[in-house]
């Protein structure tokens, strides 16, 4: 199986022998081969160990195991233990779940820690076609049907060219030591049944199957990189980044005859699933002020565009400022000086800037969100005008209504930040002293 492993490693461009390892190791057949071959192998890599507590003196087993085994041979061995079942029950996600994060996270922190390059699995043909079986018994789209990628930014699988049979033959023909897991024989987890039930059946249609589905996966990893390349081109035409939000150009979706596919990869990667993204496509044509929502992000449609942004985190919403006050961090950083009203003084015309008089101010200053139904005097006018009419005119998006700051004295609007100051606090011919407020860059 070496030289298999030596191909596969070269064909797929899997890592160079000047980076550095770590391998995940459960003390399983599949892992504990994949440590063998590496150890024939030129390469510094060091060993990572998860106890999950899952398993009693199993799970305490297989760590002592592991001491012992890279203790006889002088490999470094890095073994973390986890509240695993406490984990689950306080992030409300199952068990499985719980140890894939635990451990991932662990695995990922240790590579930086160490300076090492890359983190390998011993995921294997079987894997990869249990995850294509899985993801299509989900709803998935020809990412999840490719299965298991040999290669994903740090993250190696270099045995996905083996079944499990030929690493298990392989484990019994070379004496490979190695702990049995009792789990991988209930047929309570959704993997193990589509393994221990599902595959079987399959294979009594067609006993090649496993080895067509990878072949399949293959070809499909290949479609799916064109597939990509394609979104991407669509993507910059009417996709556009706004500070921390996304616009999504209306017009461009609506003659898109692939527009649901196009929104889906657009909006996938911020929580937002196949039924909602359905959804979201037939209100391409409904009206202004439609929202949707994932766990971490809202979409809005606007007057052309649908606009991503991330959900509220909670911020607070009212922040004083004082007479003596020189600065400010929160919401956002804001400078403050006070100058004479003299000859040399030059008002400015910039809207980050906020000239005021600052004998016609009651500190302290409050800064917050508008609410409906409040007015103010805009500069230059005699009469009185609603903030929400304001943004009307000024074509301002849903978003940018909700996120706008006002500045408040005495319960009377003073500057609606960054955009129009209020003429009743405007500098004058009797004007002595001024607040200059300015938004920092």
């Amino acid at each position: 199986m070496l030289p298999e492993l030596k191909n596969y490693i070269a064909s797929e461009s899997l890592f160079s022998t000047d980076d550095r390892l770590v391998l995940a190791v459960s003390g399983g057949c599949d892992s504990m081969v994949m440590l063998e071959l590496f150890r024939q192998l030129e390469y510094d890599f060091v060993v990572a160990h998860c106890n999950f507590k899952l398993r009693g003196a199993e799970s305490d087993g297989d760590e002592v195991f592991m001491r012992d085994y890279c203790g006889e041979h002088g490999i470094e061995l890095h073994v973390k233990t986890f509240e695993t079942r406490e984990f689950a029950l306080q992030e409300g996600i199952s068990i499985e779940m719980a140890a894939r994060e635990l451990r991932y996270q662990w695995f990922y922190n240790l590579l930086d820690s160490l300076a090492y390059n890359y983190l390998l699995t011993a995921h294997h043909q079987d894997d990869l076609v249990e995850t294509m079986l899985i993801n299509l018994s989900r709803g998935t789209g020809i990412r999840g049907l490719s299965g298991i990628h040999p290669k994903r930014e740090r993250l190696v699988r270099p045995l996905l060219f083996a079944s499990r049979e030929q690493l298990w033959s392989h484990a019994n023909a070379e004496k490979v030591p190695f702990r049995n897991d009792s789990s991988n024989h209930e047929i309570v987890h959704q993997r193990n049944l589509i393994r221990h039930k599902i595959l079987p059946l399959f294979e009594e249609i067609n006993p090649a199957f496993k080895a067509n589905a990878a072949k399949t996966a293959a070809i499909l990893k290949e479609t799916e990189q064109l597939y990509q390349a394609k979104v991407e081109e669509e993507h910059a035409r009417f996709v556009s980044r706004d500070g921390n939000s996304l616009k999504l150009d209306l017009a461009y979706l609506q003659q898109s005859p692939f527009a649901e596919t196009l929104l889906f990869e657009v909006l996938h990667p911020f929580g937002f699933n196949a039924g909602q993204v359905k959804e979201i496509g037939l209100a391409l044509s409904s009206e202004a002020g439609k929202a949707f929502y994932s766990e971490t992000h809202r979409l809005v449609k606007d007057r052309d565009v649908f606009i991503l942004t991330p959900k509220s985190t909670g911020q607070l919403n009212r922040f004083y400022i004082e007479a003596d006050c020189l600065e400010m961090t929160e919401p956002f950083d804001l400078q403050l000086e006070r100058l004479p009203c003299n000859k040399q003084f030059r008002f400015s015309k910039s809207t980050t800037i906020a000239d005021l008089d600052v004998d016609l101010l009651e500190f302290p200053l409050v800064l917050k969100k508008w609410e409906q139904g409040e007015y103010f005097q805009p500069l230059g006018m005699s009469g009185f005008k609603k903030l929400s009419d304001f943004f009307v005119d000024e074509k301002f998006s849903i978003p940018e209504k909700e996120n706008c700051w006002i500045l408040y004295s005495a319960g009377k609007v003073v500057w609606i930040v960054g955009h129009r100051i209020d003429n009743r606090f405007k500098i004058t011919d009797n004007t002595q002293n001024v607040l200059r407020i300015t938004i920092a860059e």
